[in-house]
């Protein structure tokens, strides 16, 4: 007796049916897969949350947002919570005295050899897993981690928020010219240049404050000769470093700070982009300006980390006057859902 075979029209009918199968499937894969490393991304912030808690508990306030060295550039709030995060062996390695400790050089600029400490060290807690940008990257003589979430130093007045008195208000930077140098530095936040705070000054509720937000995607495009190029606003310097003022946003009133790197100063909405040049965004530079967008490659948001340690997803399409009172600690106003 014959067997009876496919013929080629059923096999190209199977064959049809399996293809649409795979296209059905591969989106819900994209999309658990995003899903799984959105979560990680959340944990991230949420590690940091809790060494920032830690921190709190054995200083009773949280790390100055960056700190100055008499020598010039100190170091990032960063380095501080390295104990609280299982890096204490590292952080023991850091000089976090003298001359340019902030600094991954190792010429006559910095007299210490803390880029050396973490040359090529990838920390995973400051990287989100759906980011595109290239984290570990040249820091002057070393390859050091450049992190994708900024702490917050406050918001800019604007969207009917006039919180700022101007003594919290300072002009930045003042360094490289161009954009980098029409940024606004307010100290309203929870994490700001040579200013420490514990939780009592977080007098609108710990859980209405953002104190760590996510900017771990391009901000925009470079103009020619770079062509479609596209560029983040992390900078060159990593995460070691902090800024070179010896003075807080208020002694300058209204002043010209330098840069203030691993901060953000929000005066956009979540994943604003500047299309072709960043000529019409005031403070975003490739050379780290203050006002550095929150940002991700996450569909439709950021994470922040508010003041109570918890994660919330900030949605693009948030409305700014909120924005702006939810990066800043004592504006009056409880959030509620946002």
């Amino acid at each position: 007796m014959r067997r009876r075979g496919f013929t080629l029209i059923e096999l190209l009918v199977v064959i049809a049916i399996i293809a649409v199968l795979v296209a059905l499937l591969l989106p819900a894969v994209q999309q658990a897969r995003e899903a799984a490393r959105r979560s990680q991304c959340k944990n991230n912030l949420k590690q940091m949350g809790l060494a920032l808690h830690n921190y709190h508990d054995t200083y009773t306030m949280f790390p100055n947002g960056n700190v100055a060295s008499t020598g010039g550039w100190g170091m990032s709030w960063y380095m501080r919570i390295l104990p609280y995060v299982d890096q204490a062996p590292v952080y023991n390695k850091l000089n976090f005295s003298g001359n340019q400790p902030g600094w991954a050089w190792s010429g006559d600029a910095a007299g210490n050899n803390n880029g050396s400490v973490i040359s090529g060290i990838r920390f995973s807690f400051t990287v989100c897993p759906s980011s595109p940008l290239n984290d570990i990257r040249s820091a002057g003589s070393y390859n050091i981690e450049h992190p994708q979430y900024y702490g917050i130093t406050g918001a800019t007045n604007g969207n009917g928020f006039v919180n700022n008195p101007g003594n919290r208000v300072a002009q930045c930077c003042a360094c490289c010219g161009g954009q980098a140098g029409t940024g606004q530095i307010t100290s309203g936040g929870t994490l700001m240049p040579l200013t420490a705070i514990g939780l009592n000054a977080l007098t609108d509720g710990s859980s209405n404050v953002m104190v760590i937000g996510e900017s771990s995607n391009f901000v925009w495009s470079a103009p020619p000769p770079a062509g479609s190029q596209t560029v983040d606003d992390q900078g060159v310097h990593g995460m070691m470093m902090g800024g070179p003022n010896l003075n807080r946003v208020e002694d300058f009133n209204g002043g010209m700070m330098d840069r203030q790197f691993n901060l953000t100063t929000v005066r956009y909405p979540p994943n604003a982009q500047a299309i072709d040049n960043n000529s019409a965004w005031p403070g975003i530079s490739d050379n780290y300006g203050i006002n550095k967008p929150l940002n991700s490659a996450h569909t439709g948001g950021i994470h922040g980390l508010l003041g109570d340690g918890s994660v919330r997803f900030i949605s693009d399409n948030i409305n700014m006057l909120t924005l702006r009172q939810l990066c800043t600690r004592d504006d009056g106003q409880v959030m509620g859902s946002f």
